[in-house]
């Protein structure tokens, strides 16, 4: 095998991540997926799912949802900068919170982005709102909410 694969496949990777790179060529390589029907759910928990954000916190379960590509933000605040952008959809949330009013709801959920927009040592770790969360209702019932809430 030549070395051009490999160098576009690292190029991807540093350009969206390891998760997005794994599932754009996986995707590329895989029959389409049937459509959605309305007996699908949007959103549904794993809860033995790890994940560690970019204090070294340990959290165990997330949401697994539909969302609509957006901004990450340092804060549960839409006045709070931007960190990183969600592309892809769906993806996963660890927690929730209550923040400021966003478009009628105060719910953020807390999550790590796609793309690093600024900051990186935060790794695109914060909140997105939940009006951009595509769950049937929110909180989502069963996640847990953020401890630092």
């Amino acid at each position: 095998m030549s070395g051009r694969p490999r160098g576009r496949l690292r190029r991807l990777r540093e350009a969206v991540g390891p998760l997005a790179a794994a599932v754009l060529v996986c995707g590329a390589l895989t029959a389409p997926a049937a459509a959605a029907t309305a007996a699908d759910p949007a959103c549904w928990l794993r809860p033995s799912e790890p994940h560690v954000d970019w204090t070294g916190m340990n959290f165990t379960g997330d949401m697994w949802c539909d969302l609509t590509p957006g901004s990450v933000r340092i804060q549960s605040r839409s006045t709070s900068p931007v960190v990183g952008k969600m592309l892809f959809s769906p993806r996963w949330f660890v927690c929730w919170k209550e923040g400021s009013d966003y478009m009628g709801n105060n719910i953020w959920y807390y999550t790590q982005g796609d793309q690093i927009v600024s900051s990186p040592t935060v790794k695109a770790w914060g909140y997105m709102p939940a009006v951009a969360v595509k769950a049937p209702q929110h909180p989502f019932p069963g996640l847990t909410q953020c401890p630092w809430s």
